[in-house]
């Protein structure tokens, strides 16, 4: 099962597509007018409404949409609850902005590594950027790649370094190699010409593995 976790902050166009493939679709608070704006209506709400427009939440009445409404006084954000609802084995495309608050941002991009360890196959994506968490002893492949002005980037999580990292199918390879946090060293590789898939394994770490527009 697919599940879309929509959330709020600036989230190009493109992402849309990604929730209407979706089997289900989870709204968090803004990500309302998200939905609005491009006319999905999700299976169900999640917030405290702190942060949703009046339009959006006249949207979310309109439409009958099932809500979940949640206190401003509580300990998680309104996007790690929509992620507690999705069923285990779940693959869930959080669809969230990689480029608005970055307190948000970062707490997120936390979230991919609890899912991730939990058993889940997740991806964040605003549409344009995909971020796929690697843990520790683990690999993902990545299969269909369109190298052209593609930007692979392989980020270290939480400070901490990241090793046995192993890559096929970028231009500039690694062999059980260590990534540093403090190094620029792994930002902004290329798929290798000829290549449509890529595959990226490491011993002991969390990484990203971004995927995003060259510029």
């Amino acid at each position: 099962m697919r599940i879309a976790v929509i959330t709020g902050g600036p989230v190009y166009p493109e992402a849309s597509f990604i929730a209407r493939a979706a089997d289900c679709v989870y709204c968090a608070d803004s990500g309302i007018d998200y939905c609005m704006a491009n006319g999905i209506k999700p299976d169900l709400f999640f917030g405290d409404c702190d942060s949703a427009s009046e339009e959006g939440l006249h949207y979310l009445e309109k439409s009958g949409i099932p809500q979940k409404l949640f206190s401003t006084d509580k300990d998680k954000t309104d996007t790690e609850l929509a992620l507690d609802r999705c069923p285990e084995g779940a693959s869930i495309d959080l669809i969230c902005s990689l480029e608005g608050r970055i307190d948000h941002v970062l707490a997120n991009l936390g979230l991919l590594f609890r899912y991730k360890e939990a058993g889940f196959d997740i991806t964040a994506t605003d549409g344009v950027t995909d971020i796929i968490p690697v843990s520790g002893g683990s690999s993902i492949t990545l299969q269909g790649v369109n190298g052209d002005g593609l930007a692979v980037s392989l980020i270290p999580f939480a400070g901490r370094e990241v090793t046995g990292v192993t890559t096929e199918g970028l231009s500039y390879k690694l062999d059980d190699a260590v990534i540093y946090p403090t190094s620029s060293l792994t930002v902004s590789n290329k798929v290798a010409p000829g290549s449509d898939a890529i595959k990226v394994s490491i011993k002991e770490g969390r990484l990203l593995v971004v995927l995003t527009k060259a510029v």
